[in-house]
């Protein structure tokens, strides 16, 4: 699981240790945002960092460094003879580590997924279809504002019965423990074609409430089940828990809220 908050990147050797968040970034001459581009750069690109630019500047929305990266241009070849380093400048808000690569539209081809923090603290999660070009193949989903610091991995299909870019808060930085699932869907796993990137399922979880919750899937229904767990001592001091459990279906890349008919929705244990 990769993830990261605001950091100041630092130069990384002789490996390329952080990923460019956007499509079609500009890789620039100079540290400004008006400077010659040199190569636009793919989302999902791999890059070195070799210096941090020595103020903060504003571009946009956003303040960040800038950062003089290296990239290694594969000519579009799979052999590595013909790779050539080119390096240029890069703002620091496209820089991420998270990179997933995964067939997560069932189509047999493998997208790249990317998650960027925004001004805001929201989370973008940006899905590439890689056979397409560009500026129709990417899709994206703004995640629920209050991430400080993100992690992520890959959730497989045999799991949910999809795959799912499962996106986490970086506990020691927030006050809410979010956990957010984006799906990525094409109607018919067709080839070709530019698919939906959604907000699948959301949890939230406000630290030191003594809630917490047990997620489970079930591929094979195609849904999963939450229970809610509130724990708290009673007039008597005695520990008490309350439990109650919550029923979502699947359908379309979306994990919606059911309530089963005569289901039981909560529960008082000692």
């Amino acid at each position: 699981m990769e993830s990261f908050t605001f950091p100041l990147w630092e130069p990384s050797g002789g490996e390329a240790s952080l990923f460019v968040g956007v499509d079609e970034a500009n890789l620039r001459g100079a540290p400004a945002a008006d400077a010659a581009v040199i190569t636009p750069l793919p989302l999902g690109a791999a890059v070195r960092v070799l210096e941090r630019g020595k103020d903060r500047q504003k571009v946009g929305e956003y303040v960040n460094h800038w950062y003089r990266v290296e990239y290694m241009d594969t000519k579009g070849t799979p052999g590595a003879g013909d790779d050539a380093p080119v390096s240029g400048w890069l703002f620091g808000n496209i820089l991420t580590p998270i990179r997933i690569e995964a067939d997560l539209d069932g189509d047999g081809e493998q997208e790249v997924a990317t998650a960027v923090m925004s001004a805001d603290f929201k989370v973008r999660v940006r899905v590439l279809e890689p056979n397409l070009k560009p500026p129709h193949r990417v899709s994206s989903v703004d995640l629920s504002p209050g991430f400080l610091g993100v992690a992520a991995n890959l959730v497989p299909a045999k799991t949910a019965g999809l795959p799912l870019v499962k996106v986490e808060s970086v506990a020691e930085t927030c006050a809410n423990a979010i956990t957010a699932y984006v799906s990525y869907t094409v109607p018919g796993n067709k080839k070709g074609v530019l698919g939906n990137a959604k907000l699948a399922l959301e949890l939230n979880v406000m630290e030191g409430t003594g809630t917490s919750y047990e997620l489970s899937f079930q591929p094979k229904q195609k849904g999963l089940t939450v229970v809610w767990t509130n724990t708290g001592e009673d007039e008597s001091e005695q520990t008490k828990a309350k439990s109650r459990r919550e029923w979502y279906r699947l359908e379309d890349g979306v994990f919606s809220k059911v309530k089963p008919a005569g289901s039981a929705v909560a529960e008082t244990t000692p």
